[in-house]
């Protein structure tokens, strides 16, 4: 299995190691509210970010079109490589955050760090998953 950071590096075509992953307040502001806005369906964002200083850093949303319902998000079309994609951001309605297999499948194929929010959608329902859907740990700065 490759590790993580060695995806990371690959994916970025990259030489420095990438340590740890910082959100933005400002995304994670805005995917709360998306969330609540969507609701009672999901909604899907691409995240966008930059390797600094050893920290990949999610600095903004990729918004595109997408199909909704309460169970399911759908992208309309792929972004190329260099939108600057770097995972995705989704929502569930209900009160868990873990992914689903269609989840899973979606990771392994659009980037390496993807976020879930759950409901009633705050900062302490977002949990981040690598591209295999393990759990990893991210840092929210201003």
């Amino acid at each position: 299995m490759v590790k993580f950071s060695e995806k990371i590096k690959k994916f970025l075509n990259i030489e420095q190691e990438v340590e740890g992953i910082i959100i933005k307040t400002e995304v994670i502001d805005n995917i709360v509210d998306l969330a609540r806005q969507a609701y009672p369906n999901e909604f899907i964002m691409l995240l966008k970010g930059v390797v600094k200083d050893k920290k990949l850093v999610i600095d903004s949303l990729i918004f595109q079109t997408y199909h909704a319902s309460n169970n399911s998000t759908l992208l309309r079309f792929n972004l190329p490589v260099m939108s600057g994609s770097v995972g995705s951001v989704h929502s569930h309605p209900g009160a868990h955050n873990r992914p689903s297999g269609a989840d899973l499948r979606f990771f392994n194929k659009h980037g390496f760090v993807h976020l879930i929010i759950a409901h009633p959608y705050n900062r302490e329902t977002i949990q981040a998953y690598d591209f295999y859907g393990n759990k990893i740990v991210f840092e929210e700065e201003e």
